[in-house]
C-alpha cells in the first residue's frame, strides 16, 4: 500500500516513520524547506523519532 502524509512535523513524521516499518510505502510531503532538507540528510528534529 502507499501512503501519502502530508506535513512532516511532530505530527505527521512518527506516523509515516510507523508506517515505513511495517511494510507500507510512504511519501512525505512538506512544504518547510529546511525540513526537508533535514529529513533527506537523516536528520529528525522531532522527539518522538530517533534519526537511526
Amino acid at each position: 500500500m502507499q501512503i501519502v502524509v502530508a506535513g512532516q512535523g511532530y505530527v505527521g513524521l512518527p506516523p509515516a516513520v510507523r508506517a515505513t516499518e511495517v511494510g507500507h510505502r510512504v511519501v512525505g510531503y512538506d512544504v518547510d524547506t529546511h525540513r526537508v532538507q533535514q529529513l533527506a540528510a537523516g536528520q529528525s528534529y522531532a522527539r518522538d523519532v530517533d534519526s537511526s
